[in-house]
């Protein structure tokens, strides 16, 4: 369960390192702040039961100023930054860890959008009656098979893992998919190819918030008293290196964010690679 990051050694050579630190304009450094909520006993076991315990979980800290104009520079550093590669590693095809060596190029990225601060957005599944008010029942539809022999079995993960083969497809707009709040609900609910998935979306709800708070960062708006997201949050999909940043690229249960907050100088990597069961 969200590999420890800070123990893995990757098999750099000072030579690497140092070759690589000289090129990168960004300087990270390992934060070790606790995420009290994700790395809970109830996490865990909740991460067990739905088979997301090959993700990863790591904060580090840069030296520079963030800019949105230099996304592209910033993304490129830290997948290069010898500290970086030294912690974080991917999964190959069969659940086993694949380290970063050398020149990283060609990241292929998207800005998510990062503004809710309530998980308000998720009340429309009481009106489609994908969930039961009163009690938050999830209900339950046909079995429906995907590749790598994934089962979606109730209503709720048809909406985050069908796309547009599900009825419910335009439950929520193109711009609230856009939000990384309704990326972590989506991890979440799609689990991993062995996910036992819950009856009761209220567990959902209460995980989403945990996780989604201890990733982001918010402030008081001066003006208006209101709470906003201060974090920006980029979805990593690819990248030139010496091993793939997932053994299976075209599967959707497949994340890697990067949750920057600028105004701390600190970036949240969240990983996770699927691992087909068969």
């Amino acid at each position: 369960f969200f590999v420890p990051p800070f123990d893995c050694i990757s098999g750099h050579t000072l030579c690497d390192m140092a070759s690589a630190a000289d090129k990168c304009e960004f300087q990270f450094e390992v934060n070790n702040a606790e995420f009290p909520a994700i790395h809970s006993y109830e996490m865990k076991q909740k991460f067990i039961k739905w088979d997301l315990t090959r993700c990863q979980v790591a904060r580090f800290r840069f030296d520079e100023p963030f800019m949105r104009m230099n996304a592209d520079e910033f993304v490129s550093d830290f997948f290069n930054s010898p500290r970086v590669q030294e912690c974080i590693m991917m999964v190959d095809r069969k659940g086993n860890p694949n380290y970063l060596k050398g020149k990283i190029t060609n990241c292929k990225y998207t800005e998510l959008s990062c503004t809710k601060v309530s998980l308000d957005m998720f009340d429309k599944v009481y009106e489609r009656d994908i969930v039961r008010e009163d009690d938050n029942y999830i209900h339950k539809c046909l079995d429906i098979f995907l590749d790598a022999s994934v089962t979606v079995a109730d209503k709720l993960r048809e909406v985050f893992m069908c796309g547009d083969e599900s009825e419910n497809y335009d439950l929520f707009t193109e711009d609230e998919k856009s939000e990384f709040l309704y990326h972590v609900m989506w991890r979440i609910v799609s689990g991993g190819a062995l996910c036992q998935w819950e009856d009761d979306f209220s567990i959902y709800r209460d995980t989403a918030k945990d996780i989604y708070k201890e990733m982001i960062g918010v402030q008081k708006n001066q003006h208006t008293n209101d709470v906003e997201c201060t974090s920006i949050v980029y979805e990593v999909r690819g990248f030139d290196a010496n091993v793939d940043l997932f053994a299976r690229p075209s599967n959707n249960h497949n994340f890697c964010y990067l949750c920057v907050n600028p105004s701390r100088r600190e970036v949240v990597y969240w990983y996770g690679g699927f691992v087909s069961m068969w």
